[in-house]
C-alpha cells in the first residue's frame, strides 16, 4: 500500500478547522497506521494556494494520492464520511 498524500485546507483556528484536523489525525493513526502525509494549508495565511487549488469552501480535504484525486468538502468532523471519501473501509484502502 502506498502512502496517502493529503492536503487539508482550513480557515485559521476556527472550531470546524480544528475539528477537521483532529478527525484527520485520528484517521491517519487508526486506519492508515501513520502511513500518510498531510499538509495543512491555512487559507488566511496562504490565500493564493487556495485559489490555485480551486478551494470554494472550508474545510476541504484533497486526496492527492492514491489516484484518482478526490475532494471532501465540509463536514470533515463526520469520521465515516471522511473514511468513505478516502476510500477506506474496514481499515482497508482501495
Amino acid at each position: 500500500m502506498g502512502k496517502h498524500i493529503l492536503e487539508l485546507y482550513v480557515n485559521g483556528s476556527s472550531l470546524t478547522s480544528v475539528e477537521a484536523i483532529e478527525t484527520l489525525q485520528n484517521i491517519c493513526e487508526e486506519h492508515l497506521h501513520g502511513n500518510c502525509e498531510v499538509e495543512i494549508v491555512d487559507v488566511l495565511k496562504n490565500p493564493e494556494r487556495a485559489e490555485e487549488a480551486g478551494i470554494l469552501a472550508i474545510p476541504t480535504l484533497i486526496r492527492k494520492w492514491p489516484l484518482p484525486e478526490s475532494r471532501i468538502i465540509g463536514a470533515l468532523t463526520i469520521k465515516s464520511r471522511v473514511l468513505a471519501g478516502l476510500g477506506i473501509t474496514n481499515g482497508n484502502t482501495h
